[in-house]
């Protein structure tokens, strides 16, 4: 669905001040979706644990509850 604006009615500072405002907006947002993983075959997007801002919390492996088990009271 198109949006249409009447622009008639702007001066050449307005018209130019607007162009430079949805030119910046635009950059803003295609900076904003680099950072989004791409669509998979099955419309998933899919999530990147390695990204610091994604929040999950990993699981310890075996060796390092091995290791690290005592210290916290966990018996052998």
């Amino acid at each position: 669905m198109a949006t249409t604006f009447d622009l008639a009615d702007l001066s050449e500072d307005e018209l130019s001040a607007l162009i430079d405002e949805a030119t910046s907006l635009r950059q803003t947002l295609r900076k904003s979706r680099e950072h989004e993983r791409a669509t998979a075959a099955d419309g998933s997007k899919g999530q990147d644990v390695r990204d610091p801002d994604h929040g999950v919390i990993t699981a310890p492996t075996p060796r390092a509850v091995k290791e690290e088990g005592p210290a916290h009271g966990a018996t052998k």
